[in-house]
């Protein structure tokens, strides 16, 4: 027998005992790390899943599989998000994804994470556990671990948006700098010059792209990007209800609310509403998302729309020609949001001095 045939062997015959042995853990604390269980502690997770990374582990029920080199099944790791209920594009977006792999008789592993630390400890174990072909990454950050694992292991993957190693890998994404510029110079050219932006964490690269976008559709109009009038939300409705109350306390509030979610923006119309005020009118919100819920509001929302169905479709296509081998360059997509045009935006009817005088017996203490 060769060396390679020996070094072969030696891969098959490791099983979950050598790896329990090798940590110093019980056989079933192994098994429950590579099944996901919660009650795990991190250094525990952390150190079987390099004693299975180390050892070639491989458990016995993807032996089949692995005989021909795919288990057929696309990974997606999740990030939960504080405070945020049912997410409409989401399930959209799934359910494009799962389409488009049922069609080539492959399946989707769906699992969840709080943090990016714990996406990149689940994208370990799924790994060494051999149970996916390859990963689609959602909501990436600019300098994104997950990213950085992925490449560094020469494991294929897509990203749902670019990220500061863009050129290295897959992706599919909206040009969101353009859609908030465009969102900018479009109230602008409506006579708003007290003008908001409600944004959320931008660490994450598609709310960057978006205030850049907004910053420069002012700055190209000759208005001042001031700090005052960017709050930042959650990315839900209640977000959007605290941010537009944060907007409207101020001495001079803002005529033209420009909004990183349609959610978002659910929130802001909700409070301007409650003070007495007119969304369209007195004050001018923008959504981002195209929910088509959001047409049956009064007034419906104007928005820009990206189409869920098709990005997951999309990346579901692209991890697919990844996994062939084709390079990373042909297989980077950037699209365009499309402008709805609904009743939630106009020319100011109000200044912002008579917006506070409004509002000042809503905010008597303020």
């Amino acid at each position: 027998m060769s060396i390679t045939d020996q070094n072969v062997q030696q891969r098959k015959s490791v099983t979950i005992g050598d790896v329990a042995r090798h940590v110093g853990v019980a056989k079933g604390t192994v098994s429950r790390v590579l099944n996901n269980y919660t009650d795990i502690s991190k250094n525990t997770r952390e150190r079987v899943l390099k004693a299975v990374e180390e050892l070639g582990y491989r458990p016995s029920s993807t032996a089949r599989n692995l005989k021909r080199g795919r288990v057929d099944t696309f990974g997606i790791v999740l990030p939960l998000m504080p405070g945020k209920g049912a997410d409409p594009f989401l399930a959209e977006f799934l359910d494009g994804m799962t389409r488009a792999l049922n069609a080539v008789d492959k399946d989707l592993l769906v699992t969840t994470a709080s943090s990016m630390d714990d996406a990149v400890l689940a994208i370990r174990r799924l790994i060494s556990s051999q149970k996916v072909d390859g990963f689609v990454l959602t909501r990436t950050a600019t300098n994104d671990p997950r990213v950085d694992y992925l490449l560094d292991r020469g494991f294929p993957f897509v990203s749902h948006g670019r990220t500061a190693r863009e050129s290295e890998h897959p992706w599919f994404d909206i040009d969101n700098h353009a859609a908030f510029y465009a969102a900018a110079q479009k109230v602008i050219a409506q006579g708003h010059r007290r003008i908001s932006l409600v944004m959320s964490n931008p660490q994450m690269n598609f709310s960057r792209l978006r205030i850049e976008g907004f910053q420069q559709g002012l700055e190209d109009a000759g208005l001042a990007f001031e700090d005052q009038l960017i709050a930042e939300a959650t990315l839900d409705e209640p977000g959007g209800e605290q941010a537009a109350l944060q907007l409207l306390r101020q001495n001079r509030p803002p005529t033209a609310i420009i909004c990183m979610t349609d959610a978002i923006a659910i929130g802001v119309t909700k409070i301007i509403r409650r003070h007495g005020l007119t969304v369209g009118e007195d004050i001018t919100v923008i959504g981002y998302d195209g929910l088509p819920v959001c047409e049956h509001f009064d007034p419906p929302l104007t928005s820009f729309a990206q189409e869920p169905v098709l990005a997951g479709s999309t990346l579901a296509e692209l991890l697919t020609k990844a996994i062939s081998g084709q390079p990373a360059r042909e297989l980077q997509i950037l699209a365009e949001a499309k402008l709805i045009q609904r009743g939630s935006d106009g020319p100011p009817r109000k200044t912002p001095e008579e917006l506070k005088a409004h509002l000042s017996t809503y905010f008597a203490t303020a």
